[in-house]
């Protein structure tokens, strides 16, 4: 799959959060990790990427690899159908969105019936929260979980969802670090069985180098990318505090002490 965002403008009140914005994604280095200071866009570009938010110039172009995957266009200006699409596009949040009233088997399943039907959802939704260890709270209700576990049923839910394009927006964030570093662990883990296309947003540059493939810093409002690199570590080398992981921080650091927040 690959992602061209070309000459993308987008704007809150008329305040420009991206300016003739350009961006080539494709799988050769995944996840995306985007970083940025306050204001810079990061959970702005998940909406437009996700369709929940419409450029209002230019264009995103989704193309090729997965079957079933089209191309499509999300516009600024209306497609000749008079309709745009997007791909299907699955999200992780920083909270994890349950619904109160539904068990954690149902939390999972009910996304999943419109596509597979009850029973085939039902199997479905099982085999994600056994990939998750949580087969055993098939039946609890979401204030019965602890905040891990109800991240957890949460990224069941997402990677269950046939969709190609899995955006995460700061999912770990109120985590303590081991269970951060487990979640981490785990979405990697569900990222080589599911072949998502996988873009994540953090705070946290530690975190970016641990999870991602290729990592982007957003600069102020309207600046665009001020800093893209491809992430070539072993899992040794991404860990906190190991050397190597202790320069790459830097760098991000750096790039974001340079654009720092606009407000």
């Amino acid at each position: 799959m690959k992602i061209r965002i070309s000459d993308l403008s987008f704007a809150y009140n008329d305040n420009f959060i991206f300016k003739n914005f350009n961006a080539d994604i494709d799988d050769a280095a995944l996840p995306l990790v985007i970083l940025g200071p306050s204001g810079s866009g990061k959970t702005t570009l998940l909406k437009l990427l996700g369709g929940i938010l419409k450029p209002q110039a230019g264009n995103i172009l989704y193309s090729g690899g997965e079957p079933g995957l089209a191309t499509f266009e999300w516009s600024g200006e209306a497609a000749p159908s008079g309709e745009d699409t997007v791909p299907k596009a699955s999200f992780v949040f920083q909270e994890p969105r349950l619904l109160p009233w539904l068990t954690v088997l149902e939390n999972v399943r009910l996304p999943l019936e419109r596509d597979f039907g009850m029973e085939d959802a039902r199997k479905k939704a099982m085999d994600f929260l056994s990939l998750v260890s949580l087969q055993n709270k098939e039946n609890a209700l979401p204030g019965e979980l602890s905040g891990g576990e109800a991240q957890r049923v949460s990224m069941a839910r997402a990677f269950a969802w046939p969709a190609p394009l899995l955006l995460m927006d700061e999912p770990f964030q109120s985590l303590d670090l081991p269970l951060r570093m487990s979640l981490m662990d785990l979405a990697l883990s569900l990222l080589k069985k599911e072949k998502h296309f996988l873009v994540a947003v953090t705070h946290d540059p530690g975190e970016a180098v641990y999870l991602g493939g290729r990592i982007i810093v957003l600069g102020k409002a309207g600046a665009g990318i001020v800093f893209d690199k491809t992430v070539n570590l072993p899992i040794n080398d991404r860990a906190y505090g190991s050397l190597a992981s202790r320069e790459l921080e830097k760098e991000i650091f750096a790039a974001l002490k340079e654009n720092p927040n606009s407000v």
